[in-house]
């Protein structure tokens, strides 16, 4: 146990690790890896697929509302043609959201309506 202590006194802080890493260094691999990894994660607390279908829902769902916000900023310095293509660009999130909804992923998805 004094082992442990020791270690655990001597291992780096978590916030000095993630403030050694700069987002130049955000290879490919490594933020795949990352993403990866959370999905193993949740995998491993819902032994479910909605889990990943719901994570997918709430990714897409951020992305529209970032794609509209940058096209409000886009407005607002008057740039109406970039604004058009983020707003457009949220409509494919939107649309993506439409398709995610219609998908029913076993006796668990919560998300389809008995209609469809």
């Amino acid at each position: 146990m004094d082992q442990l202590n020791a270690a655990l006194e001597s291992a780096p802080k978590e916030e000095d690790i993630q403030s050694q890493i700069q987002k130049s260094e955000y290879s490919p691999e490594y933020v795949e890896q990352v993403a990866s990894d959370a999905l193993d994660f949740a995998s491993d607390l819902v032994n479910d697929p909605i889990v990943h279908k719901i994570m997918a829902m709430m990714i897409v769902t951020r992305m529209a509302q970032w794609h509209t916000l940058i096209g409000d900023e886009q407005l607002k310095r008057d740039s109406q043609e970039s604004a058009v293509c983020w707003y457009r660009d949220a409509g494919k999130f939107q649309s993506m959201m439409d398709s995610l909804l219609t998908i029913a992923i076993g006796n668990n998805d919560f998300t389809v309506t008995e209609d469809e």
